[in-house]
């Protein structure tokens, strides 16, 4: 695949979208760790840019940064160091200018943020990323790290790629995939090395769920041999259908991936646009059966593993909500229901499907079949 400046132009609204959802990732990522008193706290951003777009709208770099600045009082209280992994490299390049300005746009927002210097190191690289990801795979595994990929292609889905990252516990990670390149291009061989597509699903799936099959033939390729969970959110941009990839194995990340995607999209938390055209399903046809919307169909899904016995208590509850990438707070809405239908009882006055309560509180409330 040739190689594409992605800087050469200002940032269009589908790369801003992509940008805003790392920012809310990060924001939402680091307290995590420096609460919870984590010594070293690591960032990777293997495709940095130069910091800012043509118009100085911040790039990821300097996102990272205000995130950081953000919680200076945290970290110092804590004690916790941060250190951040930032490279740039054009390939075929001999001057490499956004690698040189990335170096001085950072240096400067430090040096007018003083107070980063005392917890924050960062480590510039112009490197291939492939060659440096495994260079750094190390500290990868020794510290909790937020890894941040946002390649112009598909190279870090390969099977080689996917099964170095499922082997690392307490990464997260955000890839932004050119998904709509495998509509277009996906029998050809160097796509077919990536993510094996046959004809038939190339041909029959839509432009607009091309991402999600992606990430379905990601999750089969990973199977049961981990705990690795992979979420898609699909951006429409340039006319095409683009996507982040987010990873992670701990329930708390998942957690807080799902809140942001599902305040991004309050109809599909899967998308910026309508992706099952959910608006056209609230229409009702009397010729037809009405078409059930994402959260109609998990509502009544839900429903039915309650009342059959399959779910029996909120921590299965809330596995289920977390797989099918729903919203904890709709699942409650349906155990609720429920409960007021005479057709479960439980202890207490809440369903109890949230983090808090399974995870960290330990809280199994059990869902009791009524007669």
């Amino acid at each position: 695949m040739s190689y594409k400046d992605l800087h050469s132009n200002p940032f269009d609204p589908g790369t801003q979208k992509k940008l805003e959802f790392f920012e809310d990732y990060t924001k939402s990522w680091l307290p995590t760790f420096i609460m919870a008193g984590s010594n070293s706290i690591h960032i990777f951003d293997l495709f940095a840019g130069p910091g800012y777009d043509q118009k100085q709208v911040q790039g990821s770099p300097i996102i990272i940064l205000n995130a950081i600045l953000g919680q200076i009082g945290n970290i110092f209280s804590k004690g916790t160091r941060l250190t951040l992994h930032l490279n740039e490299f054009e390939p075929k390049k001999k001057e490499q200018k956004k690698f040189d300005s990335l170096v001085e746009n950072c240096e400067k927002f430090i040096a007018d943020n003083p107070k980063l210097k005392h917890c924050t190191t960062v480590n510039y690289y112009n490197e291939d990323a492939g060659l440096l990801f495994k260079k750094l795979l190390p500290l990868l595994r020794a510290y909790p790290s937020l890894l941040f990929l946002d390649q112009n292609g598909v190279r870090f889905i390969s099977n080689e790629y996917i099964e170095l990252l499922k082997s690392i516990r307490g990464l997260d990670f955000l890839y932004f995939v050119s998904s709509s390149y495998f509509k277009r291009l996906g029998s050809r061989d160097e796509f077919q090395k990536v993510i094996p597509f046959s004809n038939d699903e190339l041909r029959n799936v839509e432009w607009s769920n091309i991402h999600r099959l992606v990430v379905e033939k990601l999750r089969d390729t990973i199977g049961n041999s981990s705990d690795l969970v992979l979420h898609p959110f699909s951006i429409k941009k340039s006319g095409q259908v683009y996507g982040l990839i987010f990873g992670a194995s701990h329930p708390l990340a998942v957690d807080k991936f799902l809140r942001i995607a599902w305040k991004k999209n309050e109809t599909n938390g899967e998308a910026d646009f309508d992706i099952d055209e959910d608006d056209e399903k609230s229409q009702l046809d009397f010729f037809l059966e009405k078409r059930l919307t994402k959260i109609e169909k998990f509502h009544r899904d839900l429903e039915d593993l309650v009342i059959t016995g399959k779910i029996e208590n909120n921590k299965q509850a809330l596995s289920y909500t977390y797989e099918t990438g729903n919203y904890y707070v709709e699942a409650n809405k349906v155990i609720k229901k429920l409960k007021k239908e005479a057709k479960i009882s439980f202890e207490g006055r809440t369903p109890g499907v949230n983090y808090n309560n399974v995870h960290k509180n330990n809280n199994i409330i059990d869902y009791k079949l009524l007669k």
